[in-house]
């Protein structure tokens, strides 16, 4: 699915920032932060460096980015909550956060 299909599947009445100005900062800190260490990445590749060091930094940028998919699930997911009529919305997205983050840590046990 490309980008325009996939906004194209979101319901019409949805509210387009559910970020926080608060959280959007805090996530476009994270992504200069990771684009800062990819570039590292690049460096240490033309430098020769060991692949230990390297792999160290790799793994630094995945965790990262797990960091920031979670922000965004959790933003994502509390506004969807609000937005429904359902009972418990909060505990509702808890629920749903608790799944996220087994899901990632089971991806992370995997490598």
């Amino acid at each position: 699915m490309n980008t325009e299909e996939s906004i194209k599947s979101f319901p019409e009445n949805r509210e387009p920032n559910y970020l926080t100005p608060k959280d959007r900062l805090s996530i476009q800190m994270r992504l200069n932060r990771i684009e800062g260490q990819v570039r590292g990445v690049q460096r240490q590749m033309v430098r020769d460096e060991y692949c230990d060091q390297i792999l160290n930094q790799v793994e630094a940028i995945h965790s990262a980015l797990n960091a920031v998919g979670i922000m965004l699930m959790s933003n994502h997911l509390k506004s969807y909550a609000a937005s429904t009529d359902l009972k418990n919305s909060d505990s509702i997205a808890q629920e749903m956060l608790k799944t996220l983050f087994m899901l990632i840590n089971r991806k992370d046990e995997e490598k």
